[in-house]
Parts: structure tokens; C-alpha cells; sequence
């Protein structure tokens, strides 16, 4: 099935977009560290309602006030919550893996995602992607590969997890761009939350019913009793979400999904700092030979002028 985009990119929206979209990473790269860090402390599901919960609440106490109920009025309910589903799918495969790996492995993985949107995009939407478009992609899973530096050692099914969360991030991207144009950003941020909280009910409800008696693990906790200190990180990631969920749905909304894709792709450092900082994991040679390729596609792919079609030269 081929999606065709009529969108006509604003004046000066990619540039908004890149900015949107960096400013949504540099937030969301520690807030994954964050999560990483206490993942000892909640189950996954917990985490997520629990975040979820926060950021929607502090959502609609922005935006009702301002602008009242029409700010949450949705034109395309159907793809706002396929888009959310699709980011929900993302997180809960991300976050799943995080604990079982280094942030940086399980980074590297993750952003896979700007040669999933090329080739969906490409499969979906007709994008047509050309030299200049497909090195910048070539460039970035080079990078990626040089990070992961695959073998039996590094390869394991875990592995998958961040591979899932890169395809099901590229395909929300893309229904951003071709489906989600005329929604407002604070009122995709709120659906995206709402689904997020549904579907961690979902999840506790289905672990109430069906874990394994004695598994404690972050995937399969219930409900860890929690501390001062983790409700008052919760809250801290909540707001977080708010701000990253609104950014992101504004850079995806302003500028094309390959675009976004590549630049979204600063994560990687980022996770190099925190993962340094916070975790003591100093990157070698190599891994710093393939977080420079993937700036490198990022410099590539906005070096090149976007055609009202979809098209990078």
C-alpha cells in the first residue's frame, strides 16, 4: 500500500524541525539514562504508567487554559493513535533492553531508525531518495556497525529489542509527516501519553493475571514498592516526557521524516556522555570513529535542498 503526501514543507520548517528535534534528544538522552539507572527500582509497566501519567497531566494543564478544550481536538484520531501506538511499541522495546545492555550498545541499535524511515518512507509514502540522501544513510549505519561491532560475543536476541524500537520509531515518524500535518503538537503529545498509560494498565493487568510466581525482573514486575526518592523521579520523568513528546511531534510535523531521522541520530553522543558520566563507560577508538560517521551523514543529509516531493538530492 503506497501513502501519498501532498504536505508542502512550511517556510523554514526543516531548520525548526532540526532544532525541535535536537532539543528533544539532548532531553531524552538523559532521560533514558535516568531510567536506565533506576531500573532496579520499577517495573517497566510501573515506570511507564507512572511517567505517562505525569507528563499527560501536566499537558493538559498547559494546554487547556491557553487554549481550551479545542487543543486536544484531534483531525485524525485514527493515525494520532496509530502514530502513539507505534511510539508506545517503541518505548516499551527500548526500555526493555536498556537494563541488559550498555546505554551505548543499546543506543547504537536504536538508531537504525534513519535507514528504516528512508526505506519505509520509501515503500510507503514514494519518497524518493537520492545519492546524496542514500550515503548520508549509507554513512550512518557504518557508524552504527562500528558501535556495535557485531560478533557472537555482541550478538545476542536482546539485541532485537532497540532493532524493534528503530522500525516502530521510523514508522510513527512517518505517519507524523504524511498523516499528523494539521494536528497540534501539545494535543499529539497528550495522545501519545494517554496511550502510554493504557497500554501500561494493559500490560499490569495482563502481569496480574499471568506472571510467573518469584520473577522480579524489570519486564515482569508488578508493582515495586517505591521510595520518596522514586516517586519524586518519576515525577521528574514525566515532565521530561512532556517536554520531549511535544518537541518531537513538532520537529516531525515542520520538516521530513529522513531529515528528522538523521539529526535525531545526536542521541548517540549524547548517550556517550551520559554513559561516560553516570555509568564510567569511556567509549574506545572505534565507537568514537562510528559516532563521527553518523554526524557526519547529519552534516551530508542537511547539506542537500528539500523538494516540495519528498525528494533529497
Amino acid at each position: 500500500m503506497a501513502w501519498k503526501s501532498d504536505h508542502i514543507p512550511p517556510p523554514g520548517g526543516t531548520t525548526r524541525g532540526i532544532i525541535a528535534i535536537l532539543a528533544a534528544v539532548t532531553l531524552l538522552s538523559f532521560s533514558d539514562a535516568l531510567v536506565k539507572m533506576s531500573g532496579d527500582n520499577f517495573g517497566l509497566a510501573q515506570l511507564v504508567l507512572l511517567r505517562s501519567t505525569v507528563a499527560a497531566v501536566l499537558l493538559a494543564a498547559w494546554l487547556l487554559p491557553m487554549h481550551g478544550r479545542s487543543s486536544l481536538r484531534l483531525t485524525r484520531r485514527g493515525w494520532v493513535w496509530a502514530r502513539s501506538l507505534c511510539l508506545a511499541a517503541m518505548w516499551l522495546s527500548y526500555y526493555a533492553a536498556l537494563p541488559a545492555m550498555s546505554f551505548a550498545l543499546a543506543a547504537a541499535c536504536y538508531y537504525t531508525a534513519p535507514a528504516w524511515m528512508a526505506l519505509l518512507g520509501r515503500a510507503l509514502l514514494g519518497m524518493k531518495v537520492g545519492g546524496r540522501g542514500w550515503t548520508a544513510v549509507a554513512l550512518s549505519l557504518a557508524g552504527v556497525l562500528l558501535v556495535v561491532s557485531p560478533s557472537t560475543d555482541t550478538f545476542t536476541p536482546l539485541l532485537l529489542l532497540p532493532l524493534a524500537a528503530a522500525g516502530f520509531y521510523a514508522l510513527a515518524g512517518l505517519i507524523t509527516w504524511s498523516r499528523c500535518q494539521a494536528e497540534n503538537p501539545g494535543a499529539m503529545a497528550f495522545t501519545l501519553n494517554l496511550c502510554l498509560v493504557c497500554v501500561a494498565a494493559a500490560a499490569l493487568l495482563l502481569l496480574s493475571l499471568f506472571r510467573p510466581r518469584g520473577t522480579e525482573s524489570f519486564i515482569l514486575a508488578l508493582w515495586p514498592r517505591l521510595t520518596l526518592a522514586d516517586w519524586s523521579l518519576a515525577f521528574v520523568l514525566g515532565c521530561l516526557l512532556a517536554v520531549i513528546a511535544t518537541a518531537v511531534a513538532t520537529a516531525y510535523r515542520l520538516a521530513p521524516t529522513p531529515v528528522v531521522g538523521v539529526f535525531d541520530t545526536a542521541y548517540l553522543g549524547f548517550a556517550a556522555i551520559w554513559g561516560a558520566v553516570l555509568f564510567g563507560d569511556v567509549l574506545t577508538a572505534r565507537e568514537t570513529l562510528g559516532i563521527a560517521l553518523i554526524a557526519c551523514s547529519a552534516i551530508l543529509m542537511s547539506g542537500g535542498r528539500q523538494e516540495r516531493k519528498d525528494h533529497f538530492s
